[in-house]
Formats: C-alpha cells, sequence, structure tokens
C-alpha cells in the first residue's frame, strides 16, 4: 500500500523537506465518555437568567448569584457540589407558574416563655437554624429572635416573618415542591438538652404551594439540550405530569439519530407504602426515583447529592454500580429502617433503596429505574440498574467517537474483496476489525462487557442490501452487570472423637 499525502503536492519540484502529520488514534482504551450533569430548576423573582437556557455553572457563589441565594436551582447545584469532584454542571433555569403560589403558611409557634437560656434548634429543609434565648423572653421576643435567625441565613429556602408569637414561613419560589421544605426541631445530637427552659414550640408543616411550571413547546429546557451529552439530569419534581415530560425527553434522547441517552433523577421522602403506590404509575427507564423515607431534607436536594457522587463514579468507571455511595449533608428519618423484604419488594416494583450507615450517614443500596415492563407489557428487568444506562452510555460515546473519525468520515465502501491501496477504502471486515479493538482496548479492560470470545464470534457486519452507501454491523454485547446479592451456603457439622 502506498504512503499518501493530503497536502504535500504530488508534483513537487523544488527542493524541500516536507513534514505532513496527522493524528493517529493507536488505542481505543481512552475514550471514555465525559459526565455531564444538566440541572433544571427555579430562580427566585427579581433574578432575570435567560429562561430555558442552558448556562455552564463555574461555582456555588456563582449559581447563588444568578438565581438567588435559596432558590432551588441554587440548593441544587450547592448540593451537587459536594460530590460531584469534576463533573461540570449546566443549570437550565426555569421562572415560576404565572398562576403559580408559594408555600406560605408553615408555621413556628412558641406557647410559653423561657425561664432560662439556651438555644432553640430549629432545622429547615434539614438545615440547622441555631437560635440563641437568653434569660427570660416573653414569646413575641423568641418568636422575633426565631424569625431574624431565619433572615440571617440567606441559603434557607424560604423566609420567615414574625407576629404575635408565631413565625410564618413562605417559600422563595411558587409550585408544589416549597411544600416540601420540613420545619422540624432538636434533630441533632444534644439538641434537646440545650433548648432554653420553659419554652414550648408547635410546629405546622408548609402547604398551600401549588402550580408547577409547564413544560411545552418553547418553554421545555430539553428542548435546549442540542447535541450535548448530558449523561445525569438533575430533576426537582417528582409528580406524575411533570415526570412524564421528563420521561418523554429520555425516549427522544434515546433515537438511533440522536443517541445521547440521560439518568434522570428524582427524590422521594414520603412513606415506604406511598412510595410503592406512586412506583406504579412509573415504566421509564429515564427516571431514577431515590427516596429516604422521612428525610428532613428536600427531595430536590436530595436527589442532587445522589447524581453529584454518582456522576464521580462514572466519570471513571462507567459500569459500576452506585451501592454504598454517601449521600452529603442529607439527612435520615426517624422511622424504622426498611427490612430486606421491604427492600426488595421496592426494587422490584421498580424503585431505589437506600440505608442508613452505623454514623447516621444516608447511602445508596439500589439505585433503580422505575422500568419493570417492555413494550408489550411484559415483565422486564433488562434496564432495572441505573448503572446499565451509564454502560449503554460508554459504548455509544465510543462506538460514535470511532465511526464520526477518520477514515470513516470521508471513506469509500468496497466489499471486502476489493483490491486497492487507498486508505479511504472502507470494507466490512475494516468495519469489524475497529468494533474488535474497541471490545479489546475499552470495553473488556473496563468491565463493560463479558464473555469477549462469544461476543466477537457473533459479530456480522454487511454493505447493507440495497444501499451500496452503508455498511451494517451487529454486534451481540453480552453486558457485564454490577454484583448484587453474594449467595453463601455454610454447611456445617459436629465431629464426634473417638
Amino acid at each position: 500500500m502506498g504512503v499518501s499525502f493530503d497536502y504535500v503536492p504530488a508534483d513537487a519540484a523544488a527542493s524541500n523537506v516536507f513534514i505532513e502529520q496527522e493524528y493517529e488514534k493507536r488505542s481505543f482504551g481512552d475514550i471514555i465518555i465525559p459526565q455531564k450533569i444538566a440541572a433544571i430548576g427555579q430562580y427566585n423573582s427579581g433574578k432575570t437568567p435567560d429562561d430555558y437556557l442552558p448556562r455552564l455553572i463555574s461555582s456555588v457563589a456563582e449559581a447563588k448569584t444568578l438565581y438567588g441565594p435559596g432558590s432551588m436551582l441554587a440548593i441544587m447545584i450547592e448540593a451537587l457540589w459536594k460530590g460531584k469532584g469534576t463533573v461540570p454542571v449546566t443549570a437550565f433555569p426555569v421562572p415560576d407558574a404565572g398562576a403559580g403560589t408559594a408555600a406560605n403558611n408553615g408555621t413556628i409557634t412558641v406557647s410559653t416563655p423561657s425561664t432560662g437560656s439556651g438555644t432553640i434548634a430549629l432545622y429547615i429543609a434539614g438545615k440547622r437554624v441555631a437560635v440563641g434565648v437568653s434569660g427570660v423572653k416573653t414569646v413575641d421576643e423568641i418568636a422575633t429572635l426565631i424569625a431574624a435567625a431565619i433572615t440571617a441565613n440567606p441559603n434557607l429556602p424560604a423566609t420567615g416573618a414574625a407576629a404575635t408569637g408565631v413565625v410564618t414561613l413562605t417559600a422563595k419560589w411558587k409550585g408544589t415542591t416549597g411544600n416540601d421544605i420540613s420545619i422540624k426541631l432538636d434533630l441533632g445530637v444534644g439538641d434537646d438538652i440545650n433548648e432554653p427552659a420553659g419554652v414550648t414550640i408547635a410546629i405546622v408543616a408548609m402547604s398551600n404551594g401549588a402550580t408547577d411550571p409547564t413544560f411545552a413547546s418553547g418553554t421545555n429546557p430539553f428542548e435546549n439540550f442540542g447535541d450535548t451529552w448530558y449523561t445525569w439530569t438533575d430533576y426537582p419534581y417528582n409528580d406524575d405530569t411533570l415526570l412524564d415530560v421528563l420521561e418523554a425527553a429520555g425516549n427522544d434522547r434515546n433515537d438511533p439519530a440522536v443517541k445521547r441517552q440521560f439518568a434522570g433523577v428524582c427524590g422521594y421522602v414520603d412513606t415506604r407504602s406511598n412510595f410503592l403506590t406512586w412506583l406504579d404509575d412509573r415504566n421509564s427507564a429515564w427516571t431514577t426515583p431515590f427516596p429516604v423515607e422521612d428525610s428532613p431534607n428536600m427531595p430536590l436536594e436530595i436527589a442532587s447529592a445522589l447524581i453529584g457522587v454518582a456522576a464521580r463514579r462514572a466519570q471513571a468507571n462507567p459500569g459500576r454500580p452506585y451501592r454504598a455511595l454517601t449521600l452529603p449533608s442529607i439527612l435520615p428519618g426517624t422511622g424504622a429502617l426498611w427490612t430486606y423484604g421491604q427492600r426488595d419488594q421496592v426494587v422490584k416494583a421498580g424503585g431505589s433503596t437506600f440505608k442508613v450507615s452505623s454514623d447516621g450517614k444516608v447511602r445508596i443500596e439500589d439505585l433503580i429505574t422505575t422500568r419493570t415492563k417492555n413494550d408489550l407489557e411484559e415483565d422486564d428487568s433488562s434496564m432495572r440498574a441505573t448503572e446499565r444506562i451509564a454502560n449503554i452510555q460508554a459504548k455509544i460515546y465510543s462506538i460514535d467517537t470511532i465511526f464520526n473519525s477518520e477514515p470513516f468520515v470521508s471513506g469509500v465502501v468496497v466489499d471486502d474483496a476489493a483490491v486497492t491501496d487507498v486508505d479511504y477504502a472502507i470494507r466490512p471486515k475494516t468495519v469489524k476489525a475497529y468494533a474488535i479493538k474497541l471490545i479489546d482496548e475499552l470495553w473488556v479492560p473496563k468491565a463493560l462487557t463479558k464473555n469477549r470470545d462469544a461476543v466477537v464470534a457473533g459479530i456480522v457486519c454487511e454493505i447493507g442490501p440495497g444501499n451500496p452507501e452503508r455498511i451494517n454491523i451487529q454486534v451481540p454485547d453480552d453486558m457485564a452487570v454490577g454484583l448484587k446479592i453474594i449467595a453463601v451456603k455454610l454447611s456445617w457439622s459436629f465431629t464426634s472423637l473417638s
């Protein structure tokens, strides 16, 4: 085969030393899909970002400046930042619905005055607000102190106003998600014994939040994902209507012409029983719900914390499970932890499960999509584990990278028997050889594929019947899956010595 040049003139006559360079990819082992996070959320009144359009975020401080401290987006991005490492985050700001109502009647009522000094340990959306009370104070004075402490922390998702011994909280954005802002007391070790003597406090949960944004044509952030491959979508909504939008977008991104799948994650804090009922309405590989029953943190913050640590793991090992990863700053609930039987039931219904470590940290147990049925409504567990999406993403990205580069982008299709020495002649066996190289140098070494010999033996590659400009290849991949269960049978007996 002769040496071909793209830029050195074939008819050059004058003396010279020509050096033409081109990058030739010798190894495919470094074609790892870069993780990217899309965070969709609302911003505070008074801020004016470009609605629905992507904005790459460089810091938590930038997010607070753009969207307001304590805004939905700022809270999500701060939770992402705690675990994401170097994975980039792009925000898609969403305005409040014009007819929306902010949750506005959560109350903290001080019923009795203090008879001694101490600290009220108030938790708003899982964030500790310390309210110092010195000596004897009236109920009105204590309420004023509580409202001042809330105001002093602009990163909280709600504002507080005091009147006649009652502090009323109002969410900083409109919609039903504001109802998830919890108000609790004494969640930390020692909080209860440090309370000021004599003080009695009653709490009413947030409510009245209504009307979430509507994602329609022209007001749908997913329409602006474009050609960027966001591997994770951080989604603050877990109601049926808006999850339908997420799942429709996932189907669109999975189209063979688009091939930009994402794992969409939402949070959940209600009871296990209600979670199982909620799962009945879902069946999509693009929705991964993560519950932390009775957590004081908002579902949107739980989803963000999870995506941060999961994306960081996928950055290095795309097909590795996310078990035992700790969700930073997420607090557990106070109820009994789920038994194995209860967790097993949730997983089979298409739900993720959590555990709480001995030091009180929330950890991922199983990260599961809601896909439990195929298109024929038959039981289907093929896309049960969320890490399988990352496995498929890695393989599609590597295939796309190889066949969208030279020699394929300007190649000419010839048959396997063709005799030619041009380097742009592409035979079916050429395509097959590249696929095998990809399997050997990336998929198998990265533990994305098993049974290599059977996979390679099953590859079929041919010029497209009826279309001489096309080469078809089928790769019967055998996906390596995450380790979930180790079953040990220990047989024992006593041995008598005679």
